[in-house]
């Protein structure tokens, strides 16, 4: 297959055995978690953010079908069950975490009804930066950004950076909004605060000249089996089903045997 130049970036939660209805869609198993990334390392090229940004920012050669690995909110289940996986496959990942919860838990969910579930702490993010992750921010208390005043925008998006780097001791690049929610307003803010890219929840591939603080991201459910999964990162959808693939190839060959 030749080179095409888009990239991918795949979006996780929780890697864990789930333990409501509710939590499901957010929850992969660590077996489905393994053979999802045993199918990335044979057909794909893992690569970090920055090398993926490099490659939208045309700084770069494309390799051969590019993708990278994030995590939202920092459970404590990608320390214990999906680090080791990605270790042992060096596929690097990204994690956002939310700085105001390190080794608490998630209450901006649990209010929801879904159940509590730890989160790191300082010392357990220095331990998965030390395994090759990349810590970025995902705000101070996992915040609806579109929703906030002035004020405690800006707080929520610079204070968590600065309180992220003094934890870590290293620089925190990267950015990912919580709920998908970002408007220009948010977006600038993110920007004014010194971060080089964010993440959004918008899905589809990652092209030439993409916008570095709006990078589209696939939602990997736990439900999602392997071929979901992979027909996911085949299409550049979040939406996955046998109906859909059957359409695409049927309009291809339409397309190709069709009237001229």
């Amino acid at each position: 297959m030749g080179t095409m130049n888009r990239a991918l970036v795949l979006m996780y939660h929780l890697v864990d055995a789930p333990r409501s209805s509710q939590e499901h869609r957010f929850c992969t198993p660590p077996s489905e978690f393994a053979r999802q990334m045993d199918h990335l390392a044979r057909e794909y090229t893992p690569v970090s953010l920055a090398q993926l940004l490099c490659c939208v920012s045309v700084d770069r050669s494309w390799p051969e079908r590019p993708v990278h690995v994030t995590f939202d909110d920092g459970f404590l289940g990608v320390l214990e069950h999906a680090a080791p996986v990605l270790v042992q496959r060096s596929i690097p990942a990204t994690l956002f975490a939310v700085s105001d919860r390190l080794g608490r838990s998630n209450d901006w969910m649990t209010g929801r009804g879904f159940p509590e579930r730890p989160l790191m702490s300082a010392a357990q993010l220095r331990e998965l930066e030390s395994a090759g992750f990349t810590i970025g921010s995902h705000t101070r208390t996992h915040a609806r950004l579109t929703e906030v005043d002035g004020d405690r925008l800006l707080d929520e998006v610079s204070t968590s950076k600065s309180r992220l780097e003094d934890a870590l001791g290293t620089e925190v690049a990267y950015f990912a909004y919580p709920y998908g929610l970002l408007n220009d307003t948010v977006r600038e803010a993110v920007i004014g605060a010194g971060y080089r890219a964010a993440c959004s929840t918008v899905p589809g591939f990652n092209r030439v000249g993409e916008d570095r603080f709006r990078v589209r991201r696939i939602d990997i459910f736990g439900s999602d089996r392997l071929w979901q999964f992979r027909q996911k990162l085949r299409f550049g959808r979040n939406d996955s089903s046998r109906l859909f693939a059957l359409r695409y190839y049927a309009a291809r060959l339409g397309a190709r045997f069709g009237p001229n």
